[in-house]
């Protein structure tokens, strides 16, 4: 493994200042135009950021467009996701997601319920997500928060003997049983045409992650995941357990948006949850990139 570049010296020489959020997730980094973020050393420096604080947050990007948008994001390797529900991505750039509860000529464009629930994103497929980009346009004034947990402290503060219980078990994740629940008004025949395409997938509990040879919590998400190899309570008692520690605050920074925000984040040892908010009286428009990593866990 390649040793990470000293990212908070390199911003520094690059005049951008950081400014940690919580003790163990996020950073913001001020005065970067995303859309002019192209250098490839910045870039380096971007993604060791990110690995080693889980979230990044760029205010501000209020004229960032689409097409700047999905260029910023490339630059991070991976390979841009294609959400099966196509009619919920910006007709122009697949790749973007729209996340929240706008119409348009009277129709829904957006998937409102997505994120309200404990999660790492894509963590049902064999090679899961690398990299999350989360761009707000519109928010609501007092809720609708997301809140971002660190699966590799939260793995380092559990007792030497809960580390060694947990350290060779396996999570089944089924897409099928997360996309009941994510779009509920989907009809029986694109649920079976989601069980097919993406059957369910077995990764470890524990994962090293690849830039930092460091071990952490990989739970997948509380609406799609199983431990393997112990009775059903029993399994269920032991996830029950591992997410309430993982998403402790001592582990968690809560964002609260505003338009213009873009958040980085990294899904290799994270959970995030979207917060509801009042769907019949406000707007939530953010727009969702996810890059598949290139590397199944261990």
């Amino acid at each position: 493994m390649a040793a990470l570049p000293d990212w908070r010296a390199g911003l520094a020489a690059q005049g951008l200042a950081t400014s940690d959020l919580a003790p163990h997730v996020g950073t913001a980094i001020e005065g970067l135009d995303l859309a002019a973020a192209d250098d490839p050393h910045l870039v380096s420096l971007l993604h060791a950021a990110c690995a080693e604080r889980v979230v990044l947050l760029f205010r501000g990007q209020d004229a960032l467009g689409p097409a700047a948008y999905l260029d910023f994001a490339r630059r991070f390797g991976g390979r841009p996701d294609l959400h099966s529900q196509r009619h919920y991505c910006l007709p122009a750039h697949h790749e973007i997601f729209v996340v929240g509860n706008v119409e348009e000529d009277g129709q829904r464009v957006g998937a409102s319920r997505v994120g309200l629930n404990w999660h790492t994103d894509h963590y049902h497929l064999p090679e899961p997500g690398l990299f999350t980009f989360l761009h707000a346009l519109l928010v609501p004034a007092h809720a609708g928060d997301t809140r971002y947990a660190n699966g590799i402290a939260a793995f380092e503060a559990l007792a030497p003997a809960m580390q060694a219980r947990i350290a060779g078990l396996q999570v089944r994740h089924s897409r099928a049983r997360l996309f009941r629940m994510l779009f509920p008004e989907a009809s029986a025949e694109a649920l079976e045409a989601e069980r097919r395409a993406m059957p369910d997938v077995v990764h470890p509990l524990v994962r090293t992650h690849p830039d930092l040879d460091r071990r952490g919590l990989y739970l997948g998400g509380e609406w799609g995941s199983a431990i393997e190899g112990l009775a059903e309570k029993e399994a269920a008692s032991l996830f029950a357990e591992l997410l309430a520690h993982l998403t402790d605050d001592r582990f968690c920074y809560r964002h609260h948006w505003r338009p213009g925000d873009v958040l980085m984040s990294d899904n290799r040892c994270s959970l995030h949850r979207a917060s509801e908010w009042d769907e019949t009286a406000e707007r939530r428009r953010l727009h969702r990139l996810i890059l598949i990593d290139d590397q199944r866990p261990h």
